[in-house]
């Protein structure tokens, strides 16, 4: 059997983990705006994510550079196509997997757990999940649950 290198899984963590990392900006980005705050700046993102202004600037920076966010510090955050679709694909996992964990798991959906979920739930998943909740069009907290 081949041997697979320690830095090949480093690199392959930490490209799964960086991944992760720009679906939640996004999804902070997202709900921010759910919120009905418009323009979306850094400073939001920030607070929300819990992290520092020059960290969170840095991945804004990397996301605009990716083209899924146009980033200006003052004019805000805008979502360019892209990056809008795939916020929508990560909430809407979000909300499945919520309705989830409460109707069919009966576990606590407000758990760190539904979070890290989220990230694994392929478009098959989210099909059958839909299904399986009988289409949910709102999440336990009454918000839309978006069709992707």
């Amino acid at each position: 059997m081949p041997e697979i290198s320690e830095k090949v899984v480093l690199e392959s963590v930490v490209l799964e983990k960086s991944h992760e990392n720009e679906e939640m900006y996004l999804k902070a980005i997202y709900l921010l705006e759910e919120l009905g705050l418009r323009p979306v700046h850094a400073i939001d993102v920030a607070k929300l994510l819990k992290i520092s202004l020059p960290s969170c600037v840095e991945m804004l920076n990397k996301l605009d550079k990716k083209k899924f966010i146009s980033y200006n510090g003052r004019n805000g955050i805008q979502f360019k196509g892209k990056g809008k679709k795939l916020a929508e694909k990560i909430i809407r996992n979000f909300r499945l997997t919520e309705l989830l964990f409460r109707d069919i798991l009966k576990l606590d959906f407000e758990d760190d757990s539904v979070c890290r979920f989220e990230h694994v739930v392929t478009d098959k998943i989210a099909i059958a999940l839909r299904k399986v909740l009988n289409n949910p069009k709102k999440c336990p907290h009454g918000k839309n649950i978006p069709v992707y």
